[in-house]
C-alpha cells in the first residue's frame, strides 16, 4: 500500500507525465474542432456520385443490348435504380430526414428507396447472361456490400431513425474519434508515458529504489495499473469533452445511428454506443498489454527512445499481412488494430473470420504471455531487501 502511494507521488509529481496527460486531454478534447477543418464527403455527396454512375453506366450501354428478356430485365432495373438514386438524392438535399415535409404523397420514404435499390442491385449481379454483365457490375457493390444495405436499412427502420446527412453530427464525431483514439494515437500515448518508468527510477533515483523491499514484479504491476488508469481518465474525459463541444455547434445526430461490425454469425447493425464500449473493451485489454510491455522494457532498457521504437513498432505489425496472407485467424498479431476487427474490413481482406468474439480471448493470451515472459526475468533478479546503504568515498 505505502509503495503504491509513493509511486502515484512520483507519477502525479512528474513534469514530464504532467505535460504529456495535458497535452493529450487538450488533444482529444479538441478533436471535434479538428475534424471539422478537414475534408470529407457528405452522405448527399455520395449519393450524388452513386447516381452519376448508374447514369453513365445506363447510357453507355448500346440500346440493342437491351433486347431479350435478361436485356429488358437489365433496363427496368437500372431504370429503376437511377431514378430511385435521384429520388434518395433530392431527400437528403432538403435535410429533413427520410421524408419531406408536405410532399408524403410525392415522395416515398428514404429507407424504403434503399430497400428497393438493395434488390435491383442484387438482382443484376445474378443476371450474368447479360452481354455487358462484367461491364454493369464494375459499377454495382459485392453482395456482401448488398447485405450491409439492408441490414442497415431493417435496423434504420426499427428503430424509426432518420438518414444522417451531416457528416459533421456530434455522434459521427465520436465515432471518428474513436478510431482515432485507438489507433496508432494509443501506441503514441502508451509509449511516450511508460517508456521511463523504471528508467527515471535506475538513472535519477537510483539510491532510493534500489534499496526498496517490494519485488520487481510488484512494482512493474503498480506502475503499470496506475498508467493504465491515468490513460484512460485523460482519453475518456476528452472524449467526452470533444462530444459535448459537438453538440454545442453541430447538429447532434443520434447515438442509437447503427454501425456495422462482424460477428461470428455475419454482419450486424449495432448502435453507435453499444459500437463505441466494444471498442473501449478491446482498447483497454490493448492497451494493458502494450503497457505491461513498454513498463517491462523500460526496466530491462535505459535508453527510453529503444522503448518507444518497439513500442511504436508494434502498430506496424499488422501491415505484414497485408503482402502475406496469415496462417490463421487465431493469430493474436491480426487483433492489434482495434477498427478493422470490429468493421470486419480484415475478415474482408484475408478471408479468415477475424471478429471481435475472438479478439477479446487473444488479447488476453497476449497480455498472458507479457506476464510470463518478465515473470521469468524478474524471478531471476533478487529482490531488494537490504535497505538503504550510504555510499563511502573511496
Amino acid at each position: 500500500m505505502q509503495i503504491a502511494k509513493w509511486e502515484w507521488k512520483k507519477l502525479i509529481h512528474d513534469w514530464k507525465t504532467r505535460i504529456l496527460l495535458f497535452a493529450f486531454f487538450i488533444f482529444y478534447g479538441t478533436f471535434s474542432l479538428l475534424y471539422q477543418q478537414q475534408t470529407v464527403n457528405f452522405p448527399e455527396e455520395q449519393m450524388e456520385k452513386q447516381y452519376n454512375d448508374i447514369r453513365q453506366l445506363f447510357n453507355t450501354i448500346p440500346t440493342s443490348d437491351f433486347q431479350g428478356d435478361v436485356g429488358e430485365e437489365v433496363y427496368d432495373h437500372l431504370a429503376n435504380l437511377q431514378m430511385l438514386y435521384g429520388l434518395q438524392l433530392y431527400i437528403l438535399s432538403q435535410q429533413e430526414g427520410n421524408t419531406i415535409t408536405g410532399f408524403e404523397g410525392i415522395f416515398s420514404d428514404y429507407l424504403d428507396y434503399g430497400t428497393q435499390i438493395a434488390n435491383s442491385q442484387a438482382r443484376l449481379l445474378e443476371l450474368d447472361e447479360f452481354a455487358y454483365y462484367d461491364y454493369m457490375v464494375s459499377f454495382l457493390p459485392e453482395k456482401e456490400s448488398i447485405q450491409k444495405d439492408v441490414a442497415f436499412y431493417d435496423y434504420m427502420e426499427k428503430h424509426d431513425l432518420d438518414i444522417e446527412w451531416n457528416s459533421f453530427s456530434a455522434s459521427n464525431i465520436l465515432l471518428q474519434e474513436m478510431h482515432f483514439m485507438l489507433g496508432f494515437s494509443l501506441f503514441l500515448f502508451i509509449a511516450l508515458l511508460a517508456s521511463d518508468r523504471f528508467t527515471k527510477d535506475q538513472v535519477k533515483n537510483w539510491s532510493i529504489t534500489q534499496g526498496i523491499p517490494v519485488p520487481w514484479k510488484k512494482q512493474w504491476h503498480i506502475k503499470t495499473v496506475q498508467l493504465w488508469g491515468v490513460l484512460w481518465v485523460v482519453s475518456l474525459a476528452g472524449l467526452l469533452m470533444s462530444y459535448l463541444i459537438s453538440l454545442l455547434i453541430e447538429t447532434p445526430g443520434s447515438l442509437w445511428y447503427p454501425v456495422m461490425i462482424l460477428l461470428p454469425n455475419g454482419y450486424v447493425s449495432v448502435a453507435i454506443w453499444i459500437y463505441a464500449i466494444l471498442a473501449i473493451i478491446l482498447g483497454m485489454l490493448l492497451s494493458y498489454f502494450l503497457l505491461l510491455l513498454t513498463v517491462g522494457l523500460s526496466w530491462i532498457f535505459r535508453t527510453i527512445y529503444f522503448t518507444i521504437l518497439i513500442t511504436l513498432g508494434i502498430y506496424f505489425i499488422p501491415f505484414i499481412w497485408q503482402s502475406l496472407q496469415p496462417l490463421s485467424s487465431l493469430q493474436p498479431s491480426l487483433y492489434l488494430h482495434i477498427e478493422p476487427v470490429l468493421s470486419g474490413a480484415l475478415f474482408e481482406e484475408t478471408g479468415l473470420r477475424i471478429h471481435f468474439l475472438k479478439a477479446i480471448p487473444l488479447l488476453l493470451i497476449l497480455i498472458l504471455a507479457v506476464e510470463g515472459a518478465f515473470t521469468l526475468v524478474f524471478d531471476r533478479i533478487q529482490t531488494q531487501t537490504l535497505g538503504l546503504r550510504r555510499r563511502t568515498n573511496p
